[in-house]
């Protein structure tokens, strides 16, 4: 079976329509979110809408829709908060209680699913260097661990050594699964990615291969800033989808 990943949509319609439908093209037949379904952007509900009506979906929770259910959240900044505010109105009682029901981590067929780390799913820890990974992989109950967060794709592997490293896949070829080895997997930000390329991100499993796949998908990001900026959100928001950081 094949299963599409996706992670960081913040409610961008338009990236998780370009996703969807290029998943749908390349045979996937169920989808994984792994958190941050809402937040930044203009279409909390329309994309709630959408992601909960993919086949076979599974989710886990992100630190953003956190901030949306638990009201009082501790938050970074004003314009943050004003958007979590804006969003939780949005909403509707459906979507609010898809989110409350999300677990932080979820293992399914020998595959872990989390927003930030396996280490401590639940602090919202950034996975960004060597020591990071390795103590996420030691901490997973699998050898494969999907993650997000980051709004970065990324792709590790344990070495003989006990250690983590970088893997660089060929863009747009599947990368096969070492079953001796553990992996984490940063499968990037569909609606706000942050690694200086705008296109949507995210991640192909091919469970029969033992494969992974990173698409990245052109979309309208002009027409999410427009709607951004009309809904009252700050322009920051809407900047950095183009520059795709």
């Amino acid at each position: 079976m094949k299963i599409a990943i996706v992670s960081d949509i913040h409610s961008n319609l338009e990236a998780l329509t370009a996703c969807r439908d290029r998943a749908l093209a390349q045979g996937v037949e169920r989808f994984v979110c792994l958190g941050d379904c809402v937040g930044y952007g203009p279409d909390p509900a329309a994309t709630m809408d959408l992601l909960m009506s993919l086949p076979g979906l599974v989710a886990v929770l992100g630190n953003h829709d956190e901030h949306v259910i638990v009201e009082g959240d501790s938050l970074p900044s004003p314009q943050v908060k004003h958007a979590v505010d804006w969003t939780r109105k949005q909403l509707r009682r459906e979507h609010l209680d898809f989110l409350g029901a999300l677990p932080y981590l979820h293992i399914e067929s020998g595959v872990t699913y989390v927003h930030a780390s396996a280490a401590r799913p639940y602090e919202w820890e950034y996975v960004l260097d060597l020591d990071q990974v390795r103590e996420c992989m030691q901490a997973a109950e699998t050898s494969l661990v999907f993650i997000g967060h980051v709004h970065a794709p990324a792709l590790y592997r344990e070495t003989r050594a006990n250690f983590a490293e970088l893997v660089a896949p060929e863009e747009g070829q599947p990368f096969v699964l070492n079953p001796s080895q553990r992996y984490v997997v940063n499968v990037g930000s569909v609606g706000q990615p942050r690694d200086d390329d705008n296109r949507a991100s995210f991640v192909v499993y091919d469970e029969a291969k033992n494969s992974i796949l990173f698409e990245r998908v052109s979309y309208d990001y002009s027409a999410t800033g427009r709607k951004i900026l009309s809904a009252g959100l700050h322009p920051f928001f809407a900047e950095r989808l183009e520059a795709g950081r």
